[in-house]
């Protein structure tokens, strides 16, 4: 028998360089924030992420390219999050732009293959998917009361993948994917004081054949 393992892993080389440009800019507001008021702020959310992925798809496509495997296990969910800076332009519409990470995925068998190209074909079309990238959002809120309101959002995703397929953990496939999504979800958020507020967030974006989507929670820094 041998093992095969299948895990999805981004570059995290652009992540730290884009997070560091993020605080940057963040710093920079704050500074100008001293000096006039200004309608800037700093968010930051971290929740559980998961895909729109069954198991089933990858033992029918196995038992059709007639692999015989055992063991197969799927991990379909991760932490995720988000961070970034945002405009509030009106007391109802605001824009961000972020870093969205929904995390990674991976799933693990055991079993005997002789066509390894025609495997890594089959694992290349069944892979639970995530993404994760440069983020740019529009939002409108609505008060409930003086403290707590609801927010609908509508974004754009700039999303990339990196995947590596790994065979007795030595022979090493690698392939890359990337594309761009529509993104979609809602807020509810309370004051908790004069500049920061809390929030439960639900985000979702398709990606090439599965629905990836995070609950989770933030907060905000508001420079006004």
């Amino acid at each position: 028998m041998n093992h095969k393992y299948f895990l999805t892993k981004s570059s995290s080389c652009f992540s730290w360089a884009f997070i560091l440009i993020l605080f940057s800019g963040g710093a920079l507001f704050s500074t100008d924030g001293q000096a006039k008021e200004n309608n800037w702020y700093l968010y930051g959310q971290i929740g559980h992420a998961s895909t729109d992925f069954k198991a089933d798809a990858v033992k029918n496509e196995l038992v059709a390219q007639s692999v015989n495997y055992e063991n197969l296990s799927v991990k379909d969910t991760d932490v995720g999050y988000q961070l970034g800076f945002g405009y509030q332009l009106d007391s109802i519409f605001s824009v961000q732009l972020g870093y969205l990470d929904f995390g990674d995925r991976n799933f693990r068998l055991t079993g005997e293959v002789t066509d390894l190209d025609n495997f890594h074909d089959v694992m290349q079309a069944t892979y639970p998917e995530s993404a994760k990238g440069p983020h740019l959002v529009v939002l409108a809120s609505w008060p409930l009361t003086n403290d707590l309101s609801l927010t609908g959002k509508l974004g754009y995703l700039d999303w990339q993948q990196d995947y590596q397929y790994q065979i007795n953990t030595s022979d090493v496939f690698k392939a890359k994917r990337s594309g761009n999504s529509v993104t979609f979800g809602g807020e509810i958020s309370y004051s908790i004081f004069e500049k920061t507020l809390l929030f439960l967030s639900y985000d979702q974006a398709r990606l090439d054949d599965y629905s990836t989507s995070m609950f989770s929670i933030g907060a905000k820094y508001q420079f006004n």
